[in-house]
């Protein structure tokens, strides 16, 4: 056994027993740290499927529930994807204020990839540089408040011809009235006339159906939930064929923008509009050399989907349930009524300009919005690198839901939070610009909508005229159902009997 008095053995000896102390160290230490990273509590997922399988058909209230179990700071994992679910106006304050930045980014869906021009529109762009420049054209340029008051006779146009249609119903007798359609159309109308200087009216009996059919597409398959998008493994079968019919419908979409544009151009050879609409903005930025922003087709073609996508489904949702609130509560609708009637009078219609002095309307907004969030878990976040909320370990790559929808309905938040209560914002400072957590309608940090001002605009003029030129009568309970989807709507349209009520005798 001489050769264990060998130097170099000893010395081998001597490293492999300090090799070993050192593993055996740093692996204690290891499972310290991941002890100390802990996860927020949530259900325990499924091989494969994750927690996918208990989101069911309303994924906002099936979260809503877990929360009440797990907390106001859940995790799931949907699939392969890691998922947080914020429930409070605290948790969303610490991810807003403090993570902004952390949780500024988008995750890639099906949806953005085949239809958003592969994430280069603004609402599903990663953020970097092109996001910061097509934000910084909606901020500034095109939803700006400037921009959202010089449309603002399109708004007041289209009200008016919805009024004409509904007073014409209204004479046909004792016939409910199906309110989805007309304020479908207009909300619809008003979004083209801001990009394209025109309607497309589904009373035109080719293109008008053409485009209302459309766009319906295009609304329903960004909504949907692919499979394939949290377990890339069987991403390949195309489960529902939801990602051939995207396509299909992004090549549909994308002809008919091109022509716009072209169109566009074309008529600027000849004369410039004296109501330029956004196109033509876009395009008069485009051909300054001299602009801090260089606007592209792409530009222009991912802002007109987001504009789609972001201001027709959202504001006539919304103003169907601030009419359906208003239906179930007619105590409540006669004292918006008359409000508008001692500051309006009942021998003209409303004008925009008349909004700013209706308190208790912008009360009745807010209260639907609580109650009702077009966007119930928000546009989803994804965390770029790791952080700590809630005293919880967050990974990069964690996907983000705020369930605004839960919050709007927290009794710890709100006293009698199920009840719809709109004298609970007469002489509150609570808004919706994003300040306040428990009311994020619009969501808030660098993600936040820029498009608020413009949404805020079009359902406050539209419940006005609704309610202030007609008396309404429903048969039988009203409903509450809702549907998931890219915004929220009832499940079912809402039915109801208009009577005209103002001295004059009708819209001008």
């Amino acid at each position: 056994m001489a050769w264990l008095d060998s130097p170099a053995v000893q010395l081998g000896f001597s490293l492999t027993f300090l090799w070993i102390i050192y593993r055996f160290l740093t692996k204690k230490k290891s499972k310290s740290d991941k002890r100390q990273l802990r996860l927020p509590p949530g259900p325990r997922p499924w091989p494969l499927v994750g927690n996918l399988h208990l989101l069911g058909s309303l994924p906002h209230q099936s979260m809503a529930e877990l929360a009440k179990k797990y907390g106001p700071i859940m995790f799931l994992r949907l699939g392969s994807v890691p998922t947080i679910v914020a429930s409070s106006p605290a948790i969303a304050k610490e991810i807003f204020k403090t993570h902004d930045l952390i949780f500024a980014n988008r995750p890639p869906s099906s949806a953005a990839k085949y239809m958003a021009y592969e994430r280069r529109d603004m609402v599903m762009a990663p953020y970097g540089e092109l996001w910061r420049q097509m934000r910084k054209l909606c901020t500034m340029e095109l939803l700006s408040a400037k921009r959202t008051e010089s449309f603002r006779w399109v708004r007041e146009e289209e009200a008016t011809a919805m009024v004409k249609y509904l007073r014409k119903e209204s004479e046909k007798g004792t016939r409910s009235v199906d309110l989805r359609k007309p304020i479908s159309s207009l909300t619809l109308n008003i979004i083209c006339r801001m990009f394209a200087g025109r309607s497309y009216s589904d009373n035109e009996p080719v293109e008008g159906a053409w485009f209302a059919k459309m766009v319906s597409e295009l609304m329903h398959l960004a909504g949907v939930i692919v499979v394939g998008d949290f377990i890339p493994s069987i991403d390949f079968l195309d489960l529902g064929g939801h990602r051939r019919h995207m396509k299909r419908s992004h090549k549909e979409f994308d002809a008919f923008v091109e022509k716009l544009i072209d169109e566009h151009i074309e008529q600027r050879r000849t004369k410039k509009s004296e109501n330029p609409d956004i196109v033509d903005v876009l395009l008069d930025m485009a051909e300054n050399e001299s602009s801090e922003i260089k606007v592209t087709r792409l530009h222009i073609k991912g802002l007109i989907l987001d504009m789609l996508a972001g201001g027709v489904d959202t504001s006539a949702a919304t103003i169907e349930w601030a009419m359906t609130e208003l239906l179930r509560n007619p105590k409540l609708m006669a004292r918006a009524q008359q409000e508008i009637e001692l500051k309006v009078g009942r021998d003209r219609m409303v004008n925009e300009s008349d909004i700013a002095n209706l308190d208790y309307l912008r009360c009745v907004v807010k209260e639907t919005l609580r109650l009702h969030p077009a966007g119930p878990l928000l546009v989803p976040h994804e965390s770029t690198e790791a952080c700590t909320v809630g005293g919880y370990y967050i990974p990069p790559k964690t996907r983000l839901f705020v369930n605004i929808w839960a919050i709007g309905r927290d009794e710890s938040v709100w006293e009698d939070a199920l009840e719809f209560k709109p004298k609970r914002f007469i002489g509150s400072s609570i808004d919706l610009k994003g300040h306040h957590f428990e009311l994020l309608a619009f969501g808030t940090g660098r993600r936040g909508c820029p498009g608020m001002f413009m949404g805020l605009s079009v359902v406050s003029l539209v419940v006005a005229q609704l309610i202030h030129c007609f008396d309404w009568s429903v048969e039988g309970e009203v409903d509450l159902d809702e549907v998931f989807g890219l915004s929220l709507p009832r499940k079912f349209p809402l039915s109801a009997l208009p009577s005209w009520k103002l001295t004059t005798e009708g819209p001008p």
